[in-house]
């Protein structure tokens, strides 16, 4: 798949830098709003190339097959000693997420108002944002606007178990989408698969939820019987308010913090293998196989091979957050 590189620097005109990328990388992360490409520009200085605008501030697009993939604005630049190459790094609007504070607070608030009204005041562009499905109260004096997102949204999937992502488009809209519950993507060898590493990790394993009142009578004990019988028991602690069921949100923190297998794969190229989609994985080898979510994906275009590395998880994660007070 091809690739454009267009910077456009402050009150000047679109430059089409591809041919000047000698390496470029296009990744993102559930863990950090932001998705960012870093890029290896030749930059040299005997005057054999044009000085290249890419001073700090200039709009950066990514296009794959003529489709926008990410629009942002460098925030570093590097150059070596020699002087014949630059390395660039741009982030997308989720910078303005994460860089702005603000001062709210929400009584039984839709997650998606808040945030509309939150974009809205910040003049950060909205897309679709996916129903939380529950109303939040909460106050947040002085905080992360990205941790305000996260938090309306975690607050309301505790309730419903549903899962949730933050994330902008490749034009510069933010959405909120709800993480799919199956996939049309497959990731197979013989056919995009080229490596995969598995790990199994149980070190921070919670396999018991007791669920107290607010004056500390036990309600009952959610348990994985079949983990606890192979790992030990190892229980959290949830209060429930009143008048609520915290069924739901023990069920949610069993998932979480069960076996947790984490996969590292390198696959062949493809765009829409990235963080917050879900794909099928098959792999004889390992053993690994079924309904997997994409934590992080790096896409990386060098010697004009394209390929991608996932880490990918068989547990539906999201970035939670728990910023903000009680109301």
């Amino acid at each position: 798949m091809s690739y454009q590189w267009l910077l456009t620097p402050p009150g000047g005109e679109t430059v089409d830098a591809t041919e000047r990328a000698s390496a470029l990388t296009w990744s993102g992360s559930i863990r950090i709003v932001s998705r960012q490409v870093e890029a290896v520009m030749a930059t040299p200085t005997d005057g054999s190339l044009p000085e290249l605008p890419c001073e700090l501030g200039t709009e950066a697009r990514l296009l794959i097959d003529g489709e926008q993939r990410f629009l942002g604005h460098i925030v570093t630049r590097a150059r070596t000693t020699d002087g014949q190459t630059t390395t660039l790094t741009a982030l997308d609007r989720g910078r303005f997420l994460a860089g702005n504070e603000g001062w709210y607070v929400f009584a039984g608030a839709a997650p998606e108002e808040a945030v509309r009204a939150v974009c809205q005041d910040f003049g950060i562009p909205v897309g679709a944002l996916a129903a939380g499905g529950a109303s939040v109260s909460r106050k947040f004096p002085g905080t992360a606007l990205s941790q305000i997102v996260d938090t309306m949204y975690t607050m309301a999937g505790e309730r419903t178990g549903r899962r949730f992502l933050a994330r902008f488009t490749g034009q510069g809209a933010l959405e909120v989408v709800e993480k799919p519950t199956s996939a049309a993507l497959e990731i197979a060898p013989g056919r995009n698969l080229q490596t995969l590493r598995v790990t199994e990790d149980i070190s921070e394993l919670s396999n018991a939820v007791a669920i107290y009142t607010q004056d500390g009578t036990l309600v009952r004990t959610v348990e994985d019987q079949e983990s606890i019988a192979l790992y030990g028991r190892l229980q959290h602690v949830l209060t429930q308010r009143d008048g609520e069921d915290a069924g739901p949100e023990a069920q949610a923190w069993l998932e979480d913090n069960g076996l947790a297998q984490t996969l590292t794969a390198e696959v062949l190229g493809d765009p829409a293998l990235i963080t917050g989609n879900a794909a099928i994985l098959r792999d004889n080898a390992t053993g690994a196989a079924g309904l997997c979510w994409i934590d992080a994906d790096t896409h990386t275009w060098r010697n004009r091979q394209y390929v991608c590395r996932l880490t990918l998880n068989f547990r539906d994660l999201m970035a939670e957050s728990s910023a903000g007070q009680e109301v």
